[in-house]
């Protein structure tokens, strides 16, 4: 990945700086400017109306500066990140924006909208990072990889998996959101109101969104492996009917049990050019996982067929040579 640090921006001589940089100042300016505005304006309401506005940006700024504190997001595995403080103040900003809706007229309308547009921006982004930093999502990875390499709690991990599935698709769905709301935004209105450079939202969420995006891979690929139906589900039903000597209905359940792990394969296959550092070493083992799950059941498909018609000299071996890959499979974590 290219954006290494979140909500980050470089100055001209390459040093790498936080979004909020140099902002200190600023967020003072934002928040206390009543006295230059008490002066300058001779309607109270209007004066109350623009102390709410700059506080408004004020406290998005600050509730931003957790993010821009974050760094690198290579390994979100080891990053802390409490989502408390940046809720807080983008709560507070969105009272002093009603307040300031009050007070001002029409013609403010449009910062109105441009700093309540900031405020859902960094409200998803920092709903979507506390999905993918939250430290349960490698437990649930390691229970899953464990369950696979063992023939372990297949349904348990099924169950694990499917529900971090949906977590992630959601959190993937509202970074989207997010994302077109940045995109919407006024820049040069936003920067005259909080002095943000939309560039830096841009890239921040850019590098978010390559996160949460190789997470959801991960994810969904794990989800259709163990799927009860059609992913790991028919491979133990064959391996039932093949026993029972049901052959038509083993080869059909191989076969689909084969295109789900196949799927999923190709999935990760995809997907781990462009996985954070911290995340490649779960895509190597689910790839190896998936590799040897589909020769698994593509091999077993074919010893059913050939038990159809009779050659039990091939299903023997094609079913030995399925077997062996299921072996293969505890060893990708080795």
């Amino acid at each position: 990945m290219n954006r290494r640090q979140y909500l980050a921006r470089t100055g001209a001589a390459g040093a790498s700086t936080g979004l909020l940089a140099g902002l200190a100042g600023c967020l003072d300016d934002l928040g206390g400017s009543s006295e230059t505005n008490d002066a300058d304006t001779g309607d109270a309401g209007s004066r109350t109306g623009e102390r709410a506005l700059d506080r408004a940006a004020g406290r998005l700024n600050e509730a931003a500066q957790p993010l821009d504190e974050l760094g690198d997001l290579e390994d979100p595995e080891t990053v802390e990140f409490d989502p408390e403080e940046p809720r807080t103040g983008i709560a507070d900003a969105r009272d002093h924006l009603e307040t300031a809706e009050s007070e001002l007229g029409d013609d403010r309308r449009a910062d109105i909208d441009t700093l309540r547009a900031y405020a859902d921006a960094l409200e998803g982004l920092v709903a979507v990072t506390a999905t993918v930093t939250d430290e349960g999502i490698s437990a649930d990875i390691e229970e899953v990889t464990a369950a696979i390499e063992n023939e372990g709690d297949i349904e348990g991990a099924s169950e694990t998996v499917g529900e971090r599935h949906t977590e992630i698709a959601d959190a993937h769905e509202r970074w989207d959101e997010a994302n077109a709301t940045i995109q919407n935004l006024d820049g040069d209105r936003l920067n005259d109101l909080a002095g943000i450079d939309i560039a830096d939202l841009e890239t921040g969420a850019a590098t978010l969104g390559d996160v949460v995006t190789s997470l959801e891979t991960l994810a969904a690929a794990y989800d259709a492996t163990l799927d009860p139906d059609e992913g790991y589900g028919a491979l133990e039903q064959g391996r039932d009917d093949f026993e029972n000597g049901a052959y038509e209905d083993a080869q059909a359940a191989f076969e689909t049990a084969d295109s789900t792990f196949s799927t999923a394969h190709q999935q990760l296959e995809d997907g781990t050019a462009n996985a954070p550092d911290g995340l490649t070493g779960h895509f190597d083992t689910a790839e190896c996982q998936t590799r040897h799950l589909r020769d698994a059941a593509s091999a077993f498909a074919e010893a059913a067929g050939a038990a159809t018609e009779g050659d039990a000299v091939t299903a023997k071996r094609r079913k030995d040579d399925g077997e062996t890959a299921l072996d293969d499979v505890g060893n990708c974590t080795s």
